[in-house]
């Protein structure tokens, strides 16, 4: 996406420093609005000159990025997934079915679905068939790579897109019992950002994608004048709606736990907006005033439903957390970090030890560990008001002998990351201990919450 382009609207709002797609382009126009270049996310789909990938053309699906196409931008992002490193490659379980989304009905169904991947043509007339297959696919790419630092840009297509092509019911049907199967899938191999609450589960972004897909498929039945055929939907969507708002009450009750507390805020508030933002789309005038009354507008009014819990979660959020709320452009062009699933983003602004793992990352040489840290500087200076980068860089600079300072390092700075470095406001950021700062959230967070 380009610097201009408008905010995701999602409430609260996160922060206006980064734009909220995971785009790196302009937007398309006209006919070509509905396909994705293959020259982005770095250039990861330029053609090789021994011939092993040719890209497809711009909308080769019917309009929409070709299947190829879609699949190399997963490999870009989560290349772990696909060079024998991740150590759950050998778990993903052999699977049977005529439909890709038959192969999609077990813990690692995500995987499994990006592995028949060429069970979906490339075709500039698609059948419903093919359709119900693209959904799949663009269900498990995007959810292999949401937590990732280049993540897809196909979530328009699942949440809303893909519902709304004049295709049999039986078709939508198959796309409906998917969406319903993805709470089974297991995402802690593609995310650093779950929490795990006993007698909830996880917890994470990744089930803000998950309401979206439902929202849209409830928004297509209601569009249809079926809305017998959405009550499974709704009831998912419900289901998952009570269980984030019992994690949250769960952790709100134990002390000691507030960093997760705070991460669950961040989490649920963006959720509960993702099923705003499907409330609002234009397709949601045919549902019943009384089911958009129960589920919209969550983090924002009518606290008493689901116990309240997205009205604190979105408190949280609002008044510790929204300057965190920005998409992490300035890691997009660090690949380093693409190497492991080890070195995946964890949740800011607590990123203190995720900062010492990269200066103790075994596979980087003193060049490279300077460019990341240049990445983090770059960070700092681009994003206004956040932490996050901040104590990275803290916890790079605590754990790595030398710390920032290191002479290998430093010979290898530019001018301008050596110049930051030196600041002496940065270095007063830099000198707070972790266990400082995060008790600081802590104490902030119980005043928010006791305040109401």
């Amino acid at each position: 996406m380009s610097p201009t382009e408008p905010v995701d609207p999602r409430v609260p709002r996160a922060s206006s420093a980064q734009p909220a797609s995971g785009v790196e382009r302009p937007r398309a126009t006209g006919p070509e609005a509905r396909g994705a270049s293959a020259a982005g996310n770095g250039g990861a789909l330029a053609a090789r000159k021994d011939g092993a990938f040719a890209p497809e053309g711009r909308g080769a699906f019917g309009g929409f990025i070709g299947p190829r196409n879609l699949v190399a931008l997963v490999k870009n992002a989560a290349p772990f997934l696909y060079d024998g490193s991740h150590p759950l490659a050998a778990s993903v379980p052999p699977t049977e079915g005529t439909r890709l989304a038959d192969h999609g009905r077990h813990a690692l169904g995500w995987w499994s679905i990006l592995r028949e991947e060429a069970r979906v043509p490339s075709t500039e007339t698609p059948t419903a068939a093919d359709r119900t297959e693209y959904f799949a696919l663009c269900v498990a790419a995007h959810f292999a790579s949401a937590a990732t630092y280049v993540p897809t840009d196909v979530d328009s297509k699942i949440r809303h897109a893909l519902w709304f092509e004049e295709d049999p019911r039986e078709e939508l049907l198959v796309r409906r019992d998917l969406a319903l199967a993805l709470a089974d899938w297991d995402l802690r191999g593609v995310s650093a950002r779950i929490v795990r609450v006993d007698g909830a589960g996880d917890v994470s972004g990744h089930d803000g994608e998950r309401l979206s897909v439902l929202c849209g498929g409830l928004l297509a039945f209601h569009a249809l004048g079926a809305p017998e055929l959405a009550e499974p939907l709704e009831h998912a969507i419900d289901a998952e709606l009570a269980r984030e708002a019992r994690a949250f009450a769960t952790i709100e009750r134990s002390p000691g736990r507030e960093k997760e507390l705070l991460i669950l805020a961040a989490a649920l508030t963006h959720n509960a907006g993702d099923v705003m933002q499907a409330f609002n789309a234009k397709n949601a005038k045919r549902v019943a005033p009384e089911v958009q009354h129960r589920y919209a507008d969550l983090a924002r009014e009518r606290f008493d439903r689901y116990g309240g819990a997205y009205g604190r979660a979105s408190a949280l959020y609002r008044e510790l957390l929204a300057s965190e709320g920005h998409r992490n452009y300035p890691l997009r062009e660090l690949k380093l970090l693409r190497a492991s699933h080890e070195l995946l983003l964890p949740p800011g602004p607590f990123l203190d030890d995720w900062g010492a793992k990269l200066a103790r990352w075994p596979k980087w040489s003193p060049a490279q560990r300077a460019e990341v840290v240049g990445g983090l500087v770059e960070g700092c200076k681009r994003v206004a008001g956040q932490e996050s980068y901040y104590r990275a860089l803290a916890g790079f600079d605590a754990a790595y002998p030398g710390g920032l300072a290191a002479r290998e390092l430093a010979t290898c700075y530019p001018t301008a990351v050596r110049k930051l470095l030196a600041d002496s406001d940065v270095r007063k950021k830099l000198a707070v201990r972790q266990i400082s700062f995060e008790s600081s959230y802590a104490k902030r967070a119980r005043a928010v919450l006791t305040r109401g």
